[in-house]
């Protein structure tokens, strides 16, 4: 714990003019330049209202201002100051609370949260039904995904859209991923947005701690995000059903995707951050499963989902690769594109504006969508047809770029969410020498000894 210092507003005044005034703006009202390209929009300072706070009235406390300065608000630009002196931080809180003075001059009243509940079975099972009894599934979905019938309505205090908690992505928690966080937030709610204070809304004051056990139980703490995405090698059919209990036995790798910020028309609040991948390959194919969150299903023509999966048209043999965002004029890309109610597509790209498909493409694909999620297959053969198809080739590191857009929330390329260039790599097969070997090392080793033992004995 962080024990809380006095500050000097007169230093935080000096140290905001450098690192806060784009955003919250020179009057601490929220409107800084940069203010109208931020989704959610930053702190008004003067309204005095503070999302996280552990006070049980409206005042937070000095270290819970010192803790979100320093830690930042996963989910939304306003980034981890912990890079700054501790004094300057400390500055900083005391100038930031006086531009509403007025407002804090109560004294904050610490939140005495019930005794805490450990995890178990049948705590998950409460949490559970009083996820349902109090309709916290209006807003953050029947499995937590933020795509409750609710979510298209809801605004904050400002009057400005505003995205529920997405609950199985802990990391992205501003008041904190932590079972105390979690219970903090339930019993306390979130100042300045629909969210609720629940503490006097559940039926016992344990249910606060069996209601965040759930929560916590939704999804980890941290993402298992991949640095390779490793293919699969199966001798077996692979199928194209989303849902196949083959897939599940194969671990994902979590792909982060940031806001294409490079070309007019950019991005810097994309709806899709997390791509979870598995793939799988035999002799004939290869195939790729993606899992990502939307809280709507999207296939209007012009207003569609959609993720494109992208290689060079060649393996390279050296570090060069073409440039990221879909090529450029003079080294192009391969894309697997797909497009929800238009399927997929095989494409080659020189560029954002310049997509062209590519003649008797024989890519397949087939989706599932439920609960604010989807899952998608997409196969194509492993050998290339052409040069514009690039080859899949085992033991080789191939160049790999995901993209993703949310139609619903007016996402459309290049308007979307991307990475750069990661690898991808084929698993070689599996020899069967590996299941023969053992056992023929076995039965020499016990030759030998019958061989031995029996000298043994004839000279004895």
């Amino acid at each position: 714990m962080v024990l809380a210092q006095a500050g000097d507003a007169n230093a935080g005044k000096a140290v905001y003019e450098r690192k806060c005034v784009l955003c919250h703006g020179e009057k601490g009202d929220g409107k800084g330049p940069g203010a109208e390209n931020l989704d959610p929009r930053p702190r008004d300072f003067t309204s005095g209202v503070y999302k996280v706070r552990t006070t049980v009235n409206k005042v937070p406390t000095d270290q819970d201002i010192f803790r979100v300065i320093s830690k930042g608000m996963p989910g939304t630009s306003m980034p981890a100051w912990d890079v700054l002196p501790e004094k300057d931080r400390w500055h900083l809180v005391a100038y930031v609370k006086s531009f509403a003075a007025e407002k804090l001059k109560e004294a904050p009243k610490k939140l005495d949260l019930p005794k805490e509940v450990a995890p178990s079975e049948a705590s998950i099972k409460r949490g559970k039904e009083m996820f349902e009894a109090i309709e916290c599934n209006k807003c953050h979905g029947t499995e937590g995904r933020a795509d409750g019938p609710s979510h298209p309505e809801l605004k904050d205090d400002w009057s400005h859209p505003i995205r529920p908690a997405n609950l199985t992505k802990r990391w992205t928690f501003r008041g904190g991923a932590d079972r105390t966080a979690v219970a903090t937030r339930i019993a306390n709610g979130v100042l300045g947005t629909p969210m609720p204070a629940f503490g006097d809304a559940v039926e016992k004051p344990e249910d606060v701690w069996h209601l965040a056990n759930y929560i916590a139980s939704l999804g980890p703490e941290s993402p298992r995000l991949a640095t390779l995405v490793t293919v699969t090698a199966v001798t077996d059919a692979i199928p194209d059903d989303p849902n196949a209990d083959f897939w599940r036995k194969i671990a994902p790798g979590a792909i982060p995707l940031m806001g294409q910020v490079i070309v007019d028309p950019r991005n810097f609040n994309p709806s899709i951050d997390l791509i979870s991948v598995r793939a799988a390959w035999n002799d004939r194919e290869i195939a790729f499963h993606l899992t990502w969150d939307d809280p709507t299903e999207s296939k209007d023509a012009g207003k569609s989902d959609g993720v494109a999966l992208q290689f060079p048209p060649q393996p390279p043999t050296g570090p060069e690769r073409p440039y990221f965002l879909m090529g450029d004029a003079s080294d192009g890309v391969y894309q697997l594109r797909w497009e929800h109610g238009r399927g997929v597509a095989e494409v080659t790209a020189n560029g954002p504006g310049k997509v062209a498909p590519i003649a008797g493409g024989e890519a397949t694909a087939k989706v599932a969508f439920a609960n604010g999620q989807y899952r998608l297959v997409i196969k194509r053969a492993l050998a290339s047809k052409d040069a514009s198809r690039p080859p899949f080739t085992p033991a080789a590191f191939m160049p790999v770029a995901v993209q993703a857009w949310d139609g619903g929330a007016g996402e459309a390329p290049p308007k979307m969410s991307l990475t750069s260039w990661y690898y991808l790599r084929l698993e070689e097969p599996q020899s069967s020498r590996r299941f023969v070997i053992p056992p023929v090392v076995a039965i020499l080793t016990f030759a030998v000894m019958f061989v031995v033992v029996r000298a043994a004995r004839s000279r004895g």
